[in-house]
C-alpha cells in the first residue's frame, strides 16, 4: 500500500468515531449505545418475537380440564446488505503541489485533505440515507441503497421481507407505532395533519404503542427539522434542559422533555416535505450494520492515464457494506404531516 493510501485511511480510520458518528444525528446515539455492529453472513436477520401469551392464562377451579394450547410467537425478518463506495481523487497539479513541492511551498496535505473530503462525504451519506434522502417512498429490501427511518416506519409496506397491511391487521406488531391510539388497527393516522406541541409529544408517546416498548424515558429520541425544533422549545422555554456532553461540542442541538431527548437536525429543514416529519424514536431497537470483510475499506491510489482514454489523476475507493435495520418498529413512530 503506497504511502499516500496508507496514511489517509489512517487519519480517516482515527476519527471516523469523532467526525462520522458523533457528528450525524441518531448515528452518534447508536454510536454511544453500541449498536454498531460489525458481522458477516449471507443475510442480516434474527428472530423477533411478535406477542405476548398472557391471553392463554387460564382461571379454573379443581373440576375444570386444564387447556393446553399453543400459540406461535417468533418470526424472522431477513435484511440484505448494501453496498456503497465513495471515490477520493486527487490530479496531477494536487500531485506535484503537494508531493514534490518543498514545505514553504506545499499548499495543502494531500493526505488530510482527501480524508476530510471523505469523512465529509460518508457523513453526508450516512445522513440522507437515514431519512430517506427526502423520499416518502422507502427504499425496498431487495432495492439498491441503504434502508432508512420511512423504510422501517412506514405503514402498509413490506419490511425485512415481512408484508404489514393494517386494513387486514396484518403483522400490526411490525407496523411502526400508530399516532391514532393503542385500538387504531384498520386504518394509519401516519398522515393525519397534527400541530407541534407538548400536548401532541405526549400524547404520541404515551396513548400509543411507543410506551409499551419503554424500558425507561432514555430510550426515545425524537428527532424534528429546526422549525419544528424552535416552535417546540419557545413552548417549553421554562422547562428547556440542555443535554450536557459531547453533543453540544459536535454541534448537535437537543434538549429534553420528560426525560426524553429532543433533536434538531437541519437536513430536515432542506425540503418542504421533511419539514413536516416528525419520528419517535426507541433507540434500543436500531442497529447499524457494517459488514466485517468490507468496513470502509480503502483502496490504493491508481494512476488512471494508463487505460484507454484515461485522465492523468489518481483514483482510491472508500467501499463498505451494510445497512440500517429496525427490529421493533412498533416501538417508534414516524409523523409525516406536523406543522
Amino acid at each position: 500500500m503506497s504511502d499516500l493510501t496508507q496514511a489517509t485511511r489512517e487519519l480517516f480510520l482515527r476519527s471516523l468515531v469523532d467526525e462520522v458518528y458523533m457528528r450525524t444525528p441518531i448515528l452518534e446515539e447508536i454510536k454511544r449505545r453500541n449498536k454498531v455492529t460489525y458481522s458477516g453472513g449471507k443475510y442480516i436477520e434474527r428472530l423477533v418475537d411478535t406477542d405476548t401469551i398472557d391471553d392463554l392464562v387460564q382461571e379454573y377451579t379443581v373440576n375444570d380440564a386444564l387447556t393446553d394450547q399453543k400459540k406461535n410467537t417468533l418470526d424472522k425478518p431477513r435484511f440484505t446488505w448494501k453496498y456503497a463506495q465513495l471515490p477520493l481523487r486527487y490530479d496531477a497539479d494536487e500531485k506535484f503541489q503537494n508531493i514534490t513541492a518543498g514545505n514553504e511551498e506545499q499548499l495543502l496535505d494531500l493526505a488530510a485533505h482527501l480524508t476530510e473530503k471523505g469523512q465529509d462525504g460518508v457523513r453526508r451519506f450516512l445522513c440522507k440515507k437515514i431519512f430517506n434522502s427526502g423520499s416518502t417512498t422507502g427504499v425496498a429490501d431487495g432495492a439498491t441503497g441503504f434502508q432508512s427511518l420511512v423504510s422501517a416506519l412506514d405503514h402498509d409496506v413490506t419490511y425485512g421481507t415481512l408484508a404489514r397491511t393494517h386494513s387486514t391487521n396484518t403483522r400490526n406488531w411490525w407496523q411502526g407505532a400508530d399516532p391514532g391510539g393503542l385500538t387504531a388497527t384498520t386504518t394509519s393516522a401516519q398522515g393525519t395533519a397534527a400541530n407541534m406541541t407538548i400536548s401532541n409529544l405526549r400524547k404520541w408517546i404515551n396513548e400509543t404503542d411507543v410506551a409499551h416498548y419503554m424500558s425507561g424515558a432514555d430510550d426515545l429520541q425524537v428527532v424534528v427539522c429546526p422549525t419544528l425544533y424552535n416552535k417546540l422549545r419557545a413552548e417549553m422555554e421554562s422547562k428547556l434542559i440542555y443535554k450536557p456532553g459531547s453533543k453540544q461540542k459536535q454541534g448537535i442541538t437537543s434538549m429534553e422533555l420528560d426525560g426524553h431527548e429532543i433533536v434538531s437536525v437541519p437536513y430536515l429543514q432542506t425540503t418542504s416535505t421533511m419539514k413536516t416529519w416528525v419520528f419517535i424514536l426507541n433507540m434500543r431497537y436500531f442497529e447499524l450494520y457494517i459488514h466485517s470483510a468490507r468496513n470502509f475499506d480503502m483502496t490504493e491510489f491508481k494512476w488512471q492515464g494508463d487505460v484507454s482514454n484515461g485522465h492523468d489523476y489518481w483514483l482510491s475507493r472508500i467501499m463498505w457494506l451494510g445497512n440500517f435495520v429496525c427490529w421493533k418498529p412498533n416501538s417508534s413512530m414516524f409523523l409525516s404531516n406536523i406543522s
